[in-house]
């Protein structure tokens, strides 16, 4: 669970990496265990963070299955346009 109604840093790296990864494609499939690579998040923190951005609309999980719970997911339009706006 998120606490707290601000989008959290930790949420903004999330994101980043899913939008570098994704390279402003909204229909490549994406691995989890690929995005989870450089952030190295336990199971249950990934978990968490892909579905609070889906809940925000931000990512679609795809696929379900793997090490992470989600095999794969897909940015959308409303989770590239917060990506390209992010404060780095």
């Amino acid at each position: 669970m998120i606490i707290g109604n601000e989008f959290s840093n930790k949420s903004k790296l999330v994101l980043k990496q899913i939008g570098q990864i994704s390279e402003g494609d909204i229909n490549k499939k994406l691995s989890v265990k690929n995005v989870n690579r450089e952030l190295e998040l336990d199971r249950t923190e990934i978990k968490n963070f892909l579905e609070y951005l889906e809940e925000l609309g931000y990512i679609e999980i795809v696929t379900i299955g793997g090490p992470f719970l989600y095999g794969h997911i897909k940015i959308t339009d409303k989770g590239l346009q917060k990506y390209t706006n992010l404060d780095d």
